[in-house]
Parts: structure tokens; sequence; C-alpha cells
């Protein structure tokens, strides 16, 4: 396997689904992978799965990313276990599926899968090694749900699409406008995602706020991808994607999709073994560029 057998990847929400497959394919590579997930029991579960297949390349430690404690505990373990990792894959994300778009059901959503990505980021940042073929890696598993088709807020759309000025503090702004709307009650008419499009969706409006936060993560690659440059110059070789699973068939939305485990996959297995740098700081969906 080469160079490739010598890299760490770490993984997150990944002791089923979409996340368990990325584990699996990328240990079938040889490569070493740390399974990371909320549940302890499951996560070592999932481990053991693996291995009963032969896969013994991978390890596990329980990660909420949700918890700022968990998330430096994890920093700490992979800093003495291994020293430094090479790639980062940002799988974890929650949507409270059939609820109304409350506080109480908003913040949970919106710290999984916005500000998890971000905790979890900038903890193992310090970590990636850049010295490895490809350069190190940050891999974010976002959603068609996060184009900017879907949100109907002129300003946010066009502020947005400027991703080479993309700040960290402008999308926590974005984020925390639309919490801030959630409170007052006032989302409806701010021009937040389709808001009518999801009242008689499948989902209810949990897919509302779901959008959101996968904007949020999209917009935040590009944002990482020009502090980066502005911090560490072009000599550095930290590249970050965004991508696109596409709509897979899992618990995460009571098996509804139309593409297999397999084939979500692929496109973020896909960018760990391959790194394309034209890409970095982009969306990606079936291993091709897309628009955010």
């Amino acid at each position: 396997m080469g160079e490739e057998a010598e890299r760490l990847v770490v993984v997150t929400g990944a002791n089923k689904g979409i996340g368990f497959e990325i584990v699996r394919q990328l240990a079938k590579e040889g490569i070493t992978v740390v399974l990371t997930a909320r549940d302890a029991t499951r996560g070592k579960e999932a481990l053991e799965s693996l291995k009963s297949q032969g896969l013994h390349t991978v390890n596990f430690h329980p990660l909420d990313v949700a918890s700022q404690e968990s998330v430096l505990a994890l920093a700490e373990w992979l800093h003495k276990t291994y020293g430094g990792i090479d790639i980062l894959v940002n799988n974890a994300g929650i949507l409270n599926l059939d609820k109304d778009v409350t506080f109480e059901t908003v913040k949970p959503v919106l710290d999984t899968n916005y500000f998890g990505v971000k905790n979890v980021t900038k903890a193992l940042l310090p970590l990636l090694r850049d010295d490895t073929a490809g350069g190190a890696q940050v891999i974010v598993v976002a959603s068609r749900f996060g184009q900017l088709k879907h949100l109907e807020n002129k300003d946010y759309v066009k502020k947005l699409s400027d991703r080479e000025h993309l700040t960290e503090d402008f999308v926590d702004s974005f984020v925390n406008h639309y919490l801030k709307d959630v409170v007052d009650g006032s989302q409806k008419g701010e021009g937040w995602p389709n808001w009518t499009d999801w009242v008689n969706s499948p989902y209810g409006r949990s897919v509302e706020t779901y959008s959101v936060s996968k904007v949020a993560v999209i917009a935040y690659v590009s944002a990482l991808h020009n502090t980066l440059v502005a911090q560490l110059g072009s000599g550095k070789k930290i590249n970050v994607f965004s991508c696109t699973p596409g709509f897979v068939a899992t618990d995460f939305n009571n098996n509804r999709g139309t593409k297999t485990v397999e084939e979500g996959a692929d496109t973020p297995v896909w960018l760990a073994l391959h790194s394309p740098k034209e890409g970095t700081g982009k969306f990606w969906d079936e291993r091709k560029v897309v628009d955010f």
C-alpha cells in the first residue's frame, strides 16, 4: 500500500451508517483509522464488527463533538498515541425528525452539525501532518440541503457566494442569527431555507434547521481554507473539502434514501485517498466540484 498504509484517519460519528462505511472502506485500503462515536458501547461494537471482517487497522475512541471536554480528550489521546494525524473526516451529524422548530430542537442540531465540526477541527488542526503525500486533509460531510439554492435570504446568498472572502466570524453570525430568529419566532419571514417547502415534507420543518447547519459547514470549509492560506501560506499543505454523500438510505432519514451507504461513502473516501488540490475549499458531489 506504500505511503497510504502509513496514514492515519480520524472519522467522527462512525459507529453506523455513512461514517461506519467510510471507516470500513479506508481500512480495506490498509489505512489506520480511528473510529469515533458518542456512544462508547456502540462504538466498540462497530469496532468488533470491523475486526470480524478482518479489518485490524481500526481503533476506537469515544467522542461527543458537542462537548469541548470530549473533543480535547480525543486530541490529547491522539497526540499521545499517534503523535499526529493525516486526515480528519467530520461526519457526525444529527437531524431531529418530525419535530417543530424550537430552541430546544434547533440548538442540538447546530451544536453538533456546525459548532461540533468547528470544535473538532480546531482541536485537531495542530495534529495534522502535512509531510505525507498530498498533504493533510480536513473533509466535512455536508449535504445538498446546504446549497444556497435552498436559502431565500438574498443578502446572505450574495455574501455566502463570495467564498474567497468568507470568514469564520461571518459564518458564526449567520448561524447565530438563525438561532435568534428561532427564539424570537421570526424565522418564517427572514428568508431561511424554503420555510414553506419543509412544512409538508416527510421530515417536517426539522429540515429547515438541518439545511441551515449544512449551509454553515459548507461555508465554514471555504472560510477555513481562507484562514489556512492567510496563516500558513501556500507552502503548507492542508486541504479542506466539503462534500455530499447524496440521498443515502440510513436510519438517519428512516431509510428513505435512494443510495446505499457504499455509494454514499464513495466521494469522502475518494477525497481522502486522492486529495485533489484544485478543489480545496470547495463543495463536492459525485467526485466533482459543484456549486455551493
